[in-house]
């Protein structure tokens, strides 16, 4: 009788091992996968909804074939290489200097490593952390409407 509920015992918690490490592919990939080159182009910020912010524009430009240049409207700029195995850029995030104010909130010294990938649907997804802080920026392209009549 003993031994039928060691072996009981036993195979149940192999089966909720199982289940265990079966439902780990089910989690979300919380890195969206990258699917190529960005083009060097003008962004504009869009929340998780996809609702654009005007007021925060970004500028990819290529420096090199291999690397770009991203500046955002409020004073940061970013360079980041290309990954071509991995269909992302990476590289380092900084705020520039803001005259005698610094930078935002002091982050003069804030310097980040930083992730870029192109989605599937075309979104730039930038995502970036320094020992203090980190921090997501969701974009697409900004086109520009003609004026109104």
């Amino acid at each position: 009788m003993v031994r039928y509920f060691s072996v009981l015992g036993l195979t149940l918690a192999g089966l909720l091992l199982a289940g265990v490490a079966a439902n780990g592919d089910d989690k979300p990939d919380a890195k969206p996968a990258g699917t190529g080159r960005l083009l060097a182009k003008e962004y504009i910020e869009v929340d998780e909804k996809g609702v654009p912010n005007a007021r925060f524009l970004l500028r990819v430009a290529e420096a090199t074939p291999n690397i770009v240049e991203v500046r955002g409207i409020n004073g940061w700029v970013a360079y980041a290489s290309y990954d071509e195995a991995q269909k992302e850029y990476r590289g380092f995030f900084e705020w520039r200097r803001l005259g005698a104010a610094g930078a935002p909130g002091g982050k003069w010294a804030d310097l980040y490593q930083i992730r870029l990938v192109k989605t599937a649907d075309g979104e730039l997804v930038m995502t970036g952390k320094s020992k203090e802080n980190d921090f997501v920026i969701r974009a697409r392209e900004h086109t520009a409407k003609p004026p109104a009549p």
